[in-house]
């Protein structure tokens, strides 16, 4: 996964974001912890590994969303999708389960990441101002509403295409997990108290006197005809 995540970011072109990107990824401790950590303690790739799982799903959705939407600045949104949650491996710790650090529940991942991120940032004396404002937004609004516990909302396309994509793949590797585990007979799950509601997780069983009769052939060329 790590290999995979180095192939999607190497096509970025900004040298002071490809500098940046760089920076994290010849830091050695930096690279031990994403590489064991999970994404969250509860919901979404929660599990050792799940947040390079987690980062290199948003990075490669976040390449396809760029060749489907050319205007989004493909450096910034690709460099936001690598480092959006990069303060996890601060909040979170791993010992017989997943906790919260003390840092964690006193700040949280999304100050966390921006700490970080600043910190690699003030070895580059040539970074742009405005740049560092733009990338510093994607990590602080990729949780999109504040009561998703989101220090701001996101206030520019490539906000906005950061957020939808991380909960994109975070609900879709959570439901999945969810869905996998259920052990109830018949097609639907157990009640979903998160989502409140239940989900469909097979193929609906009509009973056997509602299930439709195959039409005869000749019925068959009347549809035909007549549509």
């Amino acid at each position: 996964m790590l290999a995979a995540l180095r192939k999607v970011l190497k096509d970025i072109k900004n040298a002071h974001l490809k500098a940046l990107v760089g920076r994290f990824f010849s830091d050695r401790v930096f690279l031990a912890k994403l590489k064991t950590a999970p994404a969250a303690k509860n919901f979404h790739h929660c599990y050792v590994g799940g947040l390079l799982e987690h980062t290199l799903s948003v990075c490669e959705t976040a390449a396809s969303v760029l060749a489907h939407y050319p205007e989004l600045d493909r450096d910034l949104l690709l460099t936001g999708a690598f480092l959006h949650d990069i303060g996890k491996i601060k909040e979170l710790k791993l010992d017989h389960q997943i906790e919260y650090t003390d840092e964690g529940r006193l700040v949280g991942h999304i100050v966390l990441g921006v700490e970080m991120v600043a910190e690699k940032q003030a070895k580059l004396k040539t970074f742009p101002p405005e740049l560092a404002l733009r990338l510093k937004h994607l990590i602080l609004s990729h949780h999109g509403q504040f009561e998703f516990g989101s220090p701001k909302r996101p206030k520019f396309l490539e906000a906005f295409a950061l957020h939808l994509i991380d909960d994109l793949d975070a609900k879709m590797n959570g439901l999945g997990r969810f869905m996998a585990k259920d052990r109830l007979p018949g097609a639907w799950t157990e009640f979903n108290r998160l989502f409140e509601r239940y989900f469909l997780k097979g193929d609906m069983s009509l009973p056997e006197e509602a299930a439709p009769e195959p039409p005869s052939l000749k019925d068959s060329q009347k549809t035909l005809f007549n549509s």
